[in-house]
């Protein structure tokens, strides 16, 4: 099949547009201002407004309202830049289709699949586009995205596949018949996310926190009406300390602090190339304490390359060859690049080595069948017919194709010592064999039976670089890491041991052995074997539900189909984006866009750093709060007058407060991230943090109390108010400096910088001066 010309694509696409589904807006801009407005604490502000207005206190009135317009403001564009943080995440998260165009395979952008493509389809793509099933075997589809049915669904030559839906089983092409929005998916879905924008938990414990406070604060308030009345206050004056003291208690820019935070977070991860997919693993990602991660990708290069051959007999190279061809999923381009399975690739070059002629393979036999991986019978089996024989030729685990082969006791020991050897020196091994088939239409049952054994490759693939270091890293940080590989045992304990991983003593525990140990000695395993080898997919899940059930947090990577169920139990899912398939990406919570072990663990270094910057911000605003409630409500005992009024309130948690407290929220800093992980579930705020909070405002508002109390006597109140009020300000900045243990955050650098240079202004300016009642 030739495909497409490039001529031709071209031309289809500007007739057809991109291969993309028009999403409908998941916001409205002014729905979403509008939305800032209705709380508890602008009815109280707006109540007061109100009352200023009928008292002819214009000035007052008009300013309480210009507040609530700039909160409204200020929020709005926060959550605002937070949406298009998130949209912008989709330009991360870019998928990938095989396509034949001038009759060669290449990789494209799935936006750039157009009506007419031959599209090669395999196990855990997603389907880029609608279109006929041309050729393949054994094809399953879930298309529970269109229909709900959770049963996969068998397609035989000709049926239609959809866009969106998932090949489970099998590989296949298709002729593109419709994109975008013309496909079935996108006459039935008005809009398509791929980026999880509900509410955290953080976000709801913050909601819940604010709530909380804002009914401490007007029960307060409204608690200081009689005191004020036993105390002969007028009811304007009593009305204004009634609303200073809600407003001082209600940290109103907290909210949207955190929402910006958090975007600004994933976006950073994004750009380390770990992209979220679902928001709330960023406060998750900093609460794992064990990653059970693949070998091949993540802790190798994924750069596979035949190091060793064993065949049986000189003469059956040619089989050997026709079993590394057949079934293989990958291409070869002219430079010897390969698209696809990267061990597929491996073989293909291998072959290529040996004969330069491979290509001629598949015009010497038609294909009459195909099994894909089984993970009973471990092997990828092939079924050809040439010069009117039918040749089975199988490759997969050495192990099962001696078990099912017609190799006397002695030559499967011989095969078995050299499939030691060369998993010994981190070799991963696979196995090659054949058969004559006399049946029609055999059963794979059949086909993998009495199997001519060939021979042996071993394919090295080497370490990650940064493999070592980073396990180092998340070892220092408290989290351990776990291979489960399917892997031969020995190449597996021999790549643990290069990566720091394992001893040469230590312990390697295969599938089988896991569920037939009694229990005492399979938690045992579980809490202290690193290495586990011949696993299945649902060993993995096994392994990741008992380690849960243990206490622990637990990230999983993936790539594979059956890998899906497995990211899904885990607290986070981290899906490979170099190789893995379009099923576990849509099932992780993060899809790495490289590999590398070294950028999970970064990942997750970030995630702690993230959430610790948030605490420190949410620290630094109550702590504020709390200072200003203490101040006011203290001068009110008293009898002293009203220390700071409701306009210079909002001034504070609004500007003074809310700038620097998003410097810390955003800053990204290299301190330590300590040896514990943070207990997942844990209320945000420590018996620490909030001790830390009362000190630090006992010590703002005793030292603003202090300033306000010795210059009542010997100057106005409206003096005295103007230097309290410049006091807790210039207290507060100083305790974000206290908070951030550092000078390096530029950003929190401005910020104050612009705050104090504000706070200049409005003390020295008359017009600033009058509108915030100060210095008379």
């Amino acid at each position: 099949m030739e495909g497409l010309s490039s001529s031709e694509a071209a031309a289809q696409r500007k007739k057809y547009g991109e291969n993309t589904i028009t999403a409908r807006a998941t916001f409205s801009p002014f729905k979403l201002f509008l939305s800032q407005f209705p709380n508890t604490i602008n009815g109280v502000l707006f109540a007061a407004a109100i009352f200023s207005f009928v008292i002819n206190n214009n000035l007052d009135a008009a300013f309480i309202l210009a507040i609530l317009l700039i909160n409204g403001l200020f929020s709005f564009f926060q959550e605002y830049r937070a949406q298009k943080a998130l949209e912008r995440l989709k330009d991360y998260a870019t998928t990938t289709a095989r396509v034949i165009r001038n009759g060669k395979t290449e990789e494209i952008p799935v936006e750039d699949v157009t009506v007419g493509d031959i599209v090669l389809l395999g196990e855990g793509d997603k389907i880029p586009a609608d279109g006929i099933l041309l050729s393949g075997f054994h094809i399953e589809v879930d298309e529970s995205l269109l229909s709900g049915e959770s049963v996969p669904v068998v397609k035989d030559i000709g049926n239609q596949l959809y866009k969106g839906t998932f090949v489970t089983k099998g590989k296949g092409r298709i002729k593109v018949e419709a994109i975008g929005m013309q496909t079935k998916f996108g006459q039935i879905a008005q809009s398509l996310s791929t980026i999880e924008t509900t509410a955290t938990p953080l976000q709801k414990q913050i909601s819940r926190l604010t709530k909380l406070l804002s009914l401490i604060g007007i029960a307060i308030s409204l608690l200081l009406l009689p005191i004020g009345i036993m105390q002969g206050r007028d009811l304007f004056p009593l009305l204004l300390l009634t609303v200073s003291v809600a407003v001082a208690a209600i940290p109103e820019s907290l909210p949207g602090v955190i929402t910006i935070a958090l975007a600004i977070g994933t976006n950073m991860l994004a750009k380390k190339q770990a992209i979220v997919r679902k928001m709330v693993s960023v406060e998750t990602l900093g609460s794992v304490q064990v990653i059970l991660t693949d070998k091949t990708g993540t802790l190798t290069q994924n750069n596979m390359v035949v190091k060793k051959d064993l065949l049986l007999k000189k003469t059956t190279l040619p089989h050997m060859l026709e079993a590394c061809f057949r079934g293989n999923t990958a291409t070869l381009t002219e430079d010897n690049h390969s698209i696809g399975d990267k061990t597929d690739g491996a073989l293909l070059l291998w072959v290529k080595e040996k004969d330069g002629k491979y290509k001629e393979l598949s015009q010497q036999a038609v294909i009459i069948d195909e099994y894909a991986f089984d993970s009973e019978s471990k092997m990828i089996t092939t079924i050809i017919e040439r010069n009117k024989s039918t040749f089975a030729y199988m490759r997969g685990a050495p192990e099962e194709l001696l078990k099912r082969s017609t190799l006397s006791q002695k030559e499967k020991g011989y095969v078995q010592k050299n499939v030691d050897a060369f998993a010994r020196e981190g070799l991963r091994v696979i196995g090659f064999g054949y058969k004559k088939e006399q049946h029609a239409k055999p059963t794979r049952q059949h086909v993998e039976s009495h199997i001519t054994f060939l021979g042996i490759l071993g394919l090295y693939d080497p370490p990650r670089i940064l493999a070592k270091s980073a396990i180092e890293s998340a070892r220092a940080a408290g989290v351990r890491v776990i291979m489960v590989t399917g892997d031969n045992p020995l190449t597996a304990l021999s790549i643990a041991k290069e990566v720091g991983l394992a001893k040469e003593d230590d312990e390697v525990l295969t599938g089988e052995q896991l569920h037939n140990i009694n229990a005492e000695q399979l938690l045992q395993s579980i809490l202290h074997v690193n290495v586990f080898a011949r696993v299945l997919p649902e060993d993995k899940l096994f392994i990741a539900t008992k380690l849960q059930e243990e206490g622990f947090v637990v990230g999983v990577t993936g790539d594979g189909v059956n890998d899906s169920l497995a990211l899904e139990k885990a607290d986070v899912g981290i899906a490979m984006g170099e190789k893995g398939s379009d099923v576990a990406k849509e099932a992780a919570d993060i899809v790495l866009s490289n590999d590398d072990i070294s950028v999970l663990v970064n990942a997750i270094h970030e995630g702690r750093h993230i959430y610790s910057s948030l605490v420190k911000a949410i620290m630094y605003l109550l702590a504020g709060n709390l200072a200003e409630l203490l101040f006011v409500v203290t001068a009110t005992l008293i009898d002293h007058p009203l220390p700071l009024l409701p306009t210079q309130i909002l001034w504070i948690n609004l500007v003074t407060d809310a700038l620097p407290a998003l410097a810390l929220a955003g800053s990204s800093t290299n301190s330590p991230i300590g040896h514990h992980p943070r207990k997942a579930n844990a209320f945000l705020l420590s018996g620490q943090n909030i001790l830390f909070i009362v000190i630090s405002a006992i010590i703002l508002s005793g030292v603003t109390f202090a300033v306000f109390s010795l210059l009542l006597p010997v100057t106005t109140t409206g003096v005295a108010r103007l230097v309290a009020f410049n006091t807790l300000i210039g207290t507060e900045m100083v305790l974000a400096f206290v908070l951030n243990k550092s000078l390096k955050n530029k950003l929190l650098l401005l910020t104050v910088g612009v705050t104090l240079l504000a706070q200049i202004a409005i003390s020295t300016i008359p017009l600033f001066q009058k509108i915030f009642q100060l210095g008379n």
